[in-house]
């Protein structure tokens, strides 16, 4: 999904000049002071927003003013791989990347999002157990750091129409952004017509039925208010919602190992809170889409054992390709004795 943290979430807020201003005067150092611009594809009235901004007031405290952050929220960087032109040219010097973005730094990271194959939180924490050590190592030998990683819920098919099984799909549009390849080509697979859309014109495209289909976190849709137009989610989660705060070499060399560890401490911790809320957040969330109206419907055990057969069908031309081979076997041996009870 290189657009797709534009694409899921959106491309709403305007960028304010406050939260610089506010840094500047934290015990600023002037012209010695670092400037770290942050790109985020997610409104900044968001949950994701507000916790970006937070990490950039804690970097300018814990660093004394040295570091000076301003977050550049709603999109207007651009698509994500617009973001890491910019983080290679120093434009920017940070950003907030989802899996798909990620997977231009590291491609192997995409075997995480394959739809349906991890089905929940305990399942993803015993994964990313085994597998993330391997992915900051791959990491650690590019051009960019990750200050952290989230694992900030899951995406769900949300409809105009009740959708249970594939078939349902098969009859509806379903937005994407031309640039989530990786996820594109699991879907054509199945058999599923791909709409191109921005997601500053959802809206529209949803209401004029253009398309009437789209994937997303339901922590998103509430502040968007997409929910009043499709009406419909598939209580069944297609991938977990992974992303990371990167950082790009030039600008972490010029902190020193002090400032580095200082950043590197809050930010994870900051992230953690972030993600042992998440549960909480997605349930006021869909508290209050249904509120107005959404319908949550929940596949039965044959209708979701229809959904990961359609994807295992889908999957052997991608492995290889779209999918690291030996990782995506790896998660499937992890998920296996964990289903066993090993």
């Amino acid at each position: 999904m290189k657009k797709s943290l534009a694409f899921c979430l959106a491309a709403l807020a305007l960028l304010a000049a406050a939260p610089g201003a506010a840094f500047a005067q934290r015990g600023g150092r002037g012209a010695d002071a670092i400037e770290i611009r942050v790109a985020s594809p997610v409104p900044r009235n968001s949950d994701w927003g507000r916790t970006l901004d937070r990490i950039a007031g804690e970097w300018a405290r814990v660093t004394g003013g040295a570091v000076q952050a301003r977050v550049i929220h709603g999109g207007l960087e651009g698509s994500e791989a617009r973001m890491l032109s910019s983080l290679r040219a120093n434009n920017i010097q940070a950003a907030l990347l989802t899996s798909f973005g990620l997977a231009e730094i590291v491609p192997e990271i995409m075997s995480l999002s394959v739809p349906f194959q991890i089905r929940d939180d305990d399942e993803l924490a015993q994964v990313l157990e085994y597998v993330l050590p391997a992915l900051e190592g791959k990491m650690g030998g590019t051009n960019f750091v990750a200050l952290t990683w989230s694992t900030a819920g899951w995406v769900n098919l949300f409809s105009r129409e009740r959708v249970l099984e594939p078939n349902d799909l098969r009859r509806m549009r379903m937005a994407t952004s031309p640039d989530s390849e990786n996820m594109n080509n699991v879907f054509r697979g199945m058999g599923f017509t791909l709409v191109e859309a921005d997601m500053l014109n959802m809206g529209p495209m949803l209401a004029s039925n253009m398309v009437n289909a789209l994937y997303q976190n339901p922590a998103a849709v509430a502040p968007l208010g997409l929910h009043r137009t499709v009406g419909h989610m598939m209580c069944m989660p297609i991938a977990p919602f992974m992303g990371a705060i990167v950082i790009n070499r030039v600008t972490w060399d010029r902190l020193g190992p002090e400032r580095r560890e200082a950043m590197k401490e809050v930010t994870r911790r900051i992230a953690a809170e972030f993600d042992a809320n998440m549960p909480r957040t997605v349930d006021s969330a869909l508290t209050v889409m249904q509120r107005d109206g959404l319908q949550v419907n929940t596949p039965s055990p044959q209708q979701q054992a229809l959904w990961r057969d359609e994807v295992q069908r889908a999957m052997p031309p991608l492995l290889g390709v779209t999918f690291d081979r030996a990782l995506y076997s790896r998660i499937g041996m992890i998920l296996e004795r964990s289903r066993n009870g090993q």
